[in-house]
């Protein structure tokens, strides 16, 4: 079967298809095909060419090849590796960009120790093997690696002076550019190193499953993704339901107020006692959620939906508007976190649209005119929107006038920021309104909205 023996063949396989990627039998018979007919063609590029059926797939294929087929072994001779770094920085032995000293992280070297940009070999040989072990064995969340490696490897000294040298004028523009494409490909290698030891600790594809679906566009998850996503969800909302207390307010009934009763207890001289109860206050008195159904967002919107859902009961009052020219009120759809109603809502564009473009202008005019009277000035208003307003006039004055009126105002874009500036765009003129604007395009984006935001 070309340069790819029988059951290395059959291990890449099963690993595609533990991440989900869909192969068929045809799949199989046909790069069964290609590799023998074909040898002069390396193996990767055939299956490659085979097995990807869509471009966001790629990623996780190029991680499996590597863990199955790639880097393995070289993972195993840490010994030669740390020996092999040493010699080259010894054969350079000089400051680092910007003058600055060779210190030592835990992994034992420093970036700012190297002259030259690295190549992806070098990057591979720096990194320690043995701490990336140690911080996978404790546990740790995965950003949270990659963070305490490349503070090991003193790499955010070595951006840092490289900015500086650069506005110093003591580094050129090319070698500038140069030196941020070896940033990615020192972050990416971190990340699939980080990912290889995940995968052998663990005895499973799951680390590898659950960072391909993290920073996927949450519009093209298949179904067995989005339940991950959604179980994700859940997990978030419990964690932050335990680190973030409400604030007591005296109550009828609920939790005994200890301190209350001991504090009257000693004004009544021990004659008197009384009980008295607290309960919580929900942390945002109000929250109204403002969605455009328009189009490419309906998967955006069901995950911020279902956000809401899992955080109904730290929340006093939910107002749950759609829109795309004209606003209705889906409040009394969101009964469950099935959110059957709700896609339904969202699919038929609940018949209240006069035209299929979205027109924010009209719709903030609308919400400022005829529903800002009944909206708390302790709520929180979230927007999920794109911001394309089809050459309709902005209207940001209405925002303004909305944004005075409510605590804090959060806009979700699932669009990539280049994106916010192109002409058909409005999104310059709206964020200035908002307390805060993120984008909300994967799964990472909508973590760290729900820790932010709710």
């Amino acid at each position: 079967m070309g340069a790819m023996n029988g059951w290395t063949f059959i291990r890449l396989i099963n690993a595609l298809r533990q991440v989900s990627l869909s192969i068929s039998a045809k799949d199989i018979l046909d790069a069964q095909t290609c590799l023998a007919r074909y040898p002069e063609i390396p193996p990767k590029q055939i299956l490659r060419s085979l097995f990807i059926h869509r471009p966001q797939d790629t990623g996780v294929f190029e991680a499996v090849w590597r863990i199955v087929v790639g880097c393995a072994e070289s993972l195993n001779s840490q010994d030669s590796k740390d020996t092999s770094v040493k010699k080259d920085l010894e054969d350079h032995n000089s400051p680092g960009i910007g003058g600055q000293g060779t210190g030592r992280g835990t992994g034992g070297i420093s970036l700012t120790s190297c002259r030259n940009i690295l190549d992806s070999s070098k990057v591979s040989r720096m990194i320690s093997l043995s701490r990336i072990e140690e911080l996978v064995g404790s546990e740790q969340e995965f950003e949270d690696i990659v963070k305490k490696i490349l503070t090991d490897l003193d790499y955010f000294t070595w951006i840092n002076s490289s900015d500086l040298a650069y506005q110093r004028g003591s580094l050129s523009e090319d070698d500038w550019i140069l030196h941020h494409n070896a940033r990615a490909t020192i972050i990416n290698e971190i990340q699939q190193q980080i990912l290889t030891v995940q995968v052998k600790h663990h005895n499973s594809w799951e680390p590898l499953v659950r960072q391909h679906w993290l920073y996927k566009s949450l519009s093209l998850l298949s179904e067995e993704e989005k339940e991950l996503v959604k179980s994700s969800i859940r997990k978030w909302t419990r964690k932050l339901a335990l680190n973030q207390g409400a604030r007591w307010k005296s109550s009828k009934k609920g939790t005994i107020d200890i301190a209350q009763i001991i504090r009257q207890s000693v004004q009544w001289d021990g004659h008197f006692f009384k009980l008295y109860f607290r309960n919580k206050i929900p942390q945002v008195p109000e929250l109204v959620v403002l969605c455009d159904v328009s189009n490419s967002m309906a998967s955006f919107v069901e995950f911020l939906i279902y956000v809401v859902t899992c955080f109904r009961e730290r929340i006093r009052k939910v107002r749950i508007l759609f829109f795309i020219d004209s606003i209705w009120d889906v409040t009394e759809l969101v009964r469950n976190e099935e959110l059957t109603e709700v896609k339904q809502e969202i699919k038929s564009w609940g018949h209240k649209v006069s035209s299929g473009f979205s027109n924010y202008g009209a719709v903030f005019r609308e919400l400022a005119e005829k529903k800002l009277q009944d909206i708390s000035s302790q709520a929180v208003l979230v927007i999920l929107g794109d911001g394309k307003n089809n050459y309709h006039q902005a209207q940001a004055e209405y925002l303004a006038q909305i944004a005075e009126k409510v605590r804090k105002v959060f806009w979700l874009n699932p669009l990539e920021r280049s994106e916010w500036s192109e002409p058909d765009n409005t999104m310059r003129e709206y964020q200035i309104y908002c307390s805060k604007v993120y984008r909300c395009r994967t799964a990472r984006d909508l973590q760290k909205i729900v820790k932010d935001v709710f």
